[in-house]
């Protein structure tokens, strides 16, 4: 990254860090990518010059400073809407939808899954008969929930292996950081905040050698809690593969102590974790492919297996106490599996 005179700058060049306007307004974002009418644009500002990256340089990690004049500026004002949309397309629905992870790149991760965290927020608040203006409280809070990872060393982020100690506290405390950001912001209403502080000190709580700090949690923070753990799972990442739908909800309600059993619930009915038709691997290294859903039991369908043609009803203690679905089939860009006959 350079600082050079804006007589100097050139098409082509990418703009390391973001432009404003005299209002606060978001002009360019950093990584735009200078064309005519950007040259144009920037050639008669009265600013004596501009960040550039050279060539092959990365996007630098994003400053507190860039934060807080984002979440006040445009940018701001675009989640609002998009917020809303959200509200809008999910926030009533009465039929499960198909959750589709789509791969995740380096610079998209935090928006990706902030985004989706929003989605799934929407349906399970529905669901539960939270009103609209908690519902976009909420979905606004997991739109901002993550904005700490924008401060983290990108290195450390993007790891595709184990974080050591040391960089686990680097990543908390940036994670620390950004819901300070998010609480002293003048531009985010209170009921947004309230959602964000429960986090800090939810993660507080998980730092050794903190006192622990009780609370009661809100339902909202609580379907945060459930949605923001379920797409880190199921998330699809160039160095992982993703966990699948049905063992991402096992995972969850495995964990009575940290996901509330209730939320878990109200996600398996809002997403297709087994639709009929999709193929499962069993307990018994059988494949099979999923006829029916339980109504009382979601996660035990009735199957068919491939090899032997045995159906397998696993609503029935007694056959879901001999074999149990192991795993969903899903192909390289993550969709499910499905019978072609």
């Amino acid at each position: 990254m350079k600082y050079i005179k804006k007589d100097e700058i050139k098409i082509g060049q990418r703009l390391a860090k973001p432009i404003f306007n005299k209002e606060g307004v978001l002009l360019y974002s950093r990584g735009t990518v200078v064309n005519e009418s950007v040259l144009h644009h920037i050639s008669n500002m009265s600013t004596y010059g501009f960040y550039v990256l050279d060539a092959a340089e990365p996007l630098p990690v994003i400053s507190e400073e860039e934060l807080e004049a984002i979440m006040n500026g445009q940018d701001s004002k675009n989640l609002y809407t998009l917020a809303l949309t959200i509200v809008n397309n999910y926030g009533s629905l009465s039929n499960k939808i198909t959750f589709i992870q789509n791969i995740r790149d380096n610079e998209d991760n935090v928006y990706k899954h902030c985004l989706n965290v929003a989605i799934l927020c929407a349906m399970i608040s529905g669901k539960l008969g939270i009103d609209r203006k908690e519902q976009y409280n909420l979905v606004l809070a997991a739109f901002y929930h993550d904005i700490g990872k924008l401060i983290a060393p990108q290195d450390i982020i993007n790891k595709p292996s184990k974080l050591t100690i040391e960089e686990m506290s680097i990543v908390r405390k940036a994670e620390l950081d950004g819901f300070d950001i998010v609480k002293n912001s003048f531009q985010l209403s209170s009921g947004i905040k309230r959602y964000i502080s429960q986090l800090k000190i939810e993660l507080l709580n998980k730092i050794p050698g903190n006192a622990k700090q009780p609370q009661t949690l809100l339902l909202g923070t609580k379907i945060l809690q459930v949605a923001d753990m379920y797409d880190i799972l199921t998330a699809m990442r160039v160095y992982k593969d993703p966990t699948s739908e049905y063992e991402a909800v096992t995972f969850l309600q495995a964990r009575e102590d940290q996901f509330d059993e209730s939320i878990v619930n109200t996600l398996i009915e809002s997403i297709n974790i087994l639709p009929p038709g999709c193929c499962v691997e069993l307990t018994n290294g059988e494949k099979a492919l999923v006829l029916t859903e339980s109504e009382y039991y979601p996660l035990r369908p009735t199957v068919l297996s491939f090899k032997t043609n045995t159906m397998y009803d696993l609503s029935q203690k007694k056959v879901y106490e001999t074999v149990k679905i192991k795993s969903v089939l899903k192909t390289l860009d993550n969709r499910f599996i499905m019978n072609s006959n």
